[in-house]
């Protein structure tokens, strides 16, 4: 069993890899696209072998998820930053330079609202429908599955509407009223089973 799930983080490392060298290859490589593809159904497959045909999938899905996050992770640190031009120097108000700071401080705050409360908000609604349903007696496979397609959308959705929201304090309410409601759920769930 250990060896079917040893080799299904490595068939999804190993897919998620040739994926990548695909993604920098000058020109569209259908072989290495090919290979990574059918590395990642190996993953599936050997996943399959350890849970059977109704989990297995899904704790493959989860591997190949992080893999995928992990691998994206080690490109942005590895990427050097790169090196802003000097500005031409133009006679600019200050006002005018003010006002750009605060535009960069706004976008700013707004990029680190959307990762961080919007990562956990989302974490917490989907963590408190997963709880929810398995103490309704839903088909553990099915919460699962559900629960993890879920997430992405709930903080895609979150991070849309913290970025366009033009209300600070709005923002902070359905953040805060999300993770609230979501604690709630979480903790009568756990009272439950």
């Amino acid at each position: 069993m250990v060896l079917w799930q040893l080799s299904g983080l490595a068939l999804s490392g190993a897919g998620i890899f040739v994926l990548y060298l695909a993604w920098k290859a000058r020109q569209r490589n259908w072989g290495l696209i090919g290979l990574g593809w059918t590395l990642l159904l190996g993953s599936l497959l050997a996943w399959d072998r350890t849970s059977g045909v109704d989990k297995g999938p899904a704790l493959g899905l989860i591997s190949i998820t992080i893999m995928a996050m992990l691998a994206i992770f080690v490109v942005a640190m590895r990427t050097p930053v790169k090196q802003r031009r000097e500005a031409r120097t133009r006679n600019v108000a200050t006002d005018m330079q003010a006002r750009v700071r605060h535009s960069l401080a706004v976008s700013t705050a707004s990029i680190l609202a959307i990762v961080i409360f919007g990562l956990l908000a989302s974490v917490a609604a989907c963590t408190a429908f997963f709880m929810a349903a398995r103490s309704l007696g839903m088909e553990h496979t099915a919460n699962l599955s559900l629960t993890m397609f879920a997430f992405p959308l709930a903080w895609a959705a979150l991070a849309t509407y913290i970025g366009y929201s033009s209300c600070v304090q709005t923002r902070a309410r359905v953040v805060l009223g999300a993770l609230a409601l979501s604690s709630v759920i979480i903790f009568s769930s756990m009272q439950v089973t």
